[in-house]
């Protein structure tokens, strides 16, 4: 059986350039707010050894990155 977080990774695969669209319509400084954040939970999911929080907290990053630098 899936774990939730597994369920929220797929559908984050899944749904990828919807949500970069509309994160590219977010402030930049708001972006990089929510960069920093993933980081550091990043950081604590590696510490507490959850690959799964991890995977997901990565995918939300590289899509965050990814609006970022694609904003008209």
């Amino acid at each position: 059986m899936k774990s939730n977080t597994d369920i929220k990774n797929a559908d984050a695969i899944k749904n990828a350039e919807s949500y970069i669209e509309q994160m590219k319509q977010m402030d930049d400084k708001k972006l990089s707010k929510h960069i920093d954040l993933y980081r550091m939970q990043m950081e604590i999911a590696y510490k507490q050894n959850n690959k799964a929080a991890f995977e997901l907290l990565y995918e939300y990053e590289k899509q965050t990155i990814i609006a970022r630098a694609n904003k008209d």
